[in-house]
C-alpha cells in the first residue's frame, strides 16, 4: 500500500491532482507529453510505476529515468514506485482521498479505458474522479523498438525516445541508466 498520507501531507491548497499510471518500461517521450497534457487541468501530478521489469527495464530504471524528467515538468509531480500494480494505485488513490478530484490519464491504445471502469460505471462513488482518454503522443514511439534499441546497445536510442526539451547531460544520465553509455 502507497503511503498517500506522506503524498497529500506535501500538497497544500491542491484540489486537483493529474495521475499517470502505468509500466513506463522506460518512460517515453509519449509519457512524458501525455502527463504535460493532463497536468495542465491540475495543481500536481502523481506518476505510478509498475513494478514488473520489461525486457530488462526494471521499475527502479523507470523511476530514476522519471526523476530526470521531473524537473522539466511544468508543475509539481511525486513519482511513485507501486508496490501492487499501477492502477490499483491508482483506486487506491481515489478512495482513500475522495475530498480531491483526480484526472487519470488512459491511453487511447490497448485496454487502457477499460481498466478503469468502475470509476466510469460508478459516478455516484468517484464523482471527484475524471478519466482522461490521451491519444498516442510524442509520435507514437513504440516500446518494443526502444527496448530492442536498449538490448543492442544503440546510442541512438536515446534521442529516439526521450523529450526533446531535456538536456544533454541528463540525456547521458539516461545512457547510464540503461547501461548504453
Amino acid at each position: 500500500m502507497i503511503n498517500f498520507r506522506q503524498f497529500f501531507e506535501r500538497l497544500e491548497n491542491v484540489e486537483t491532482v493529474a495521475v499517470l499510471p502505468g509500466g513506463f518500461k522506460p518512460p517515453t517521450n509519449g509519457h512524458f507529453q501525455a502527463l504535460e497534457n493532463i497536468l495542465q487541468g491540475a495543481d500536481k501530478g502523481v506518476v505510478f510505476i509498475g513494478k514488473s521489469p520489461r525486457d530488462g527495464i526494471t521499475q527502479e530504471m523507470a523511476y530514476q529515468i522519471w526523476a530526470i524528467y521531473k524537473p522539466y515538468l511544468s508543475k509539481p509531480v511525486e513519482i511513485v514506485k507501486s508496490s501492487i500494480t499501477p492502477v490499483q494505485s491508482t483506486y487506491d488513490l481515489a478512495i482513500e482521498y475522495n475530498n480531491v478530484n483526480l484526472i487519470v490519464g488512459a491511453g487511447a491504445k490497448d485496454q487502457d479505458m477499460a481498466r478503469y471502469n468502475s470509476f466510469i460505471k460508478n459516478p455516484e462513488k468517484y464523482p471527484h474522479v475524471v478519466i482522461s482518454k490521451i491519444d498516442i503522443q510524442g509520435g507514437g514511439i513504440s516500446g518494443t523498438k526502444v527496448r530492442e534499441m536498449i538490448a543492442s546497445k544503440d546510442p541512438a536510442v536515446v534521442d529516439y525516445f526521450v523529450p526533446q526539451q531535456i538536456k544533454e547531460t541528463d540525456k547521458e544520465r539516461i545512457k547510464s541508466i540503461l547501461g548504453i553509455a
